[in-house]
């Protein structure tokens, strides 16, 4: 439903979690394959390293040195960082479609007890150029139903800051939990109106912003409120997909966390933070 999600790294993880599959640099989790042994490696593969001895020496009796050592690769999954980007700027299908996202925050949140999945929202400040974290990256249902019981609309639209700032925030996840798979949740019609400087122009800095994502291998949703294609252009900047903000829900937004789990590793971010 959410278009051909991105492809794998090969990036080893240093943490265990129960989403998406990764590999994983410690002693546990499936044996999924083999490399050339580090020095201090001691999670060795016999078999990989008899084989290379085999094939080194072509004789009996086998004679194992450090080049033929291999290290058993591990596979496990890792748990998300979701951030929502909600353009809550006034329209008259705003507070509605506030309150739907606010809906699949709390949905998620059911669904990662015991998962490790986290999730934030950043939304627009009323009367002010500029974005704020709503909700900061957090597994707690209470926490989440504290800071969102009121999200007052904006009368601005200052897209690019908030993407900005949905960045910032999964490199700062990423420093303290680096196996988890960064997300991010656009529900945008991608018309800003607010630059990140003054003088600059809006649309360019929210696709910079955008392309800044992708760069960052920030795997990017964008759910479409307008209707008229500038979201599927910011979509397109990030790396991402669009939908229609009508396909936003819950079970389907579940379902292509699951799907990106089943095929996606998560992002080089794990290794290295967005910048």
């Amino acid at each position: 439903m959410f278009g051909r999600p991105a492809p794998g790294d090969r990036v080893e993880r240093v943490r265990l979690g129960r989403r998406s599959r990764s590999l994983v640099g410690v002693r546990k989790g499936k044996h999924d394959r083999h490399r050339l042994a580090r020095r201090g490696d001691r999670d060795l593969a016999v078999d990989a390293t008899l084989r290379a001895a085999a094939v080194r020496t072509g004789q009996l009796p086998l004679r194992v040195d450090r080049v033929d050592l291999r290290r058993r690769v591990r596979e496990h999954r890792s748990p998300y960082a979701v951030c929502f980007v909600v353009d809550n700027s006034w329209s008259i299908h705003a507070e509605r479609m506030v309150e739907k996202v606010k809906g699949i925050v709390f949905r998620l949140l059911e669904d990662a007890t015991g998962r490790g999945d986290r999730v934030a929202l950043v939304a627009f400040r009323g009367g002010l150029p500029e974005a704020t974290v709503a909700l900061p990256l957090t597994s707690s249902r209470a926490l989440a139903h504290r800071r969102l019981r009121a999200i007052p609309l904006a009368g601005q639209t200052p897209l690019a800051d908030a993407l900005r700032r949905a960045r910032v925030l999964l490199r700062q996840e990423l420093s303290k939990h680096p196996n988890a798979v960064p997300l991010v949740v656009a529900v945008t019609d991608g018309l800003p109106t607010v630059p990140l400087r003054r003088g600059g122009d809006a649309v360019s800095d929210a696709l910079a912003e955008a392309r800044a994502l992708r760069r960052a291998h920030v795997v990017c949703v964008v759910a479409d409120t307008g209707g008229r294609g500038e979201a599927r252009a910011l979509a397109a900047a990030a790396g991402g997909v669009c939908v229609p903000v009508e396909e936003l829900a819950p079970a389907a937004l579940l379902e292509t966390l699951e799907l990106l789990g089943s095929t996606v590793s998560p992002g080089r971010a794990g290794s290295r933070a967005p910048r």
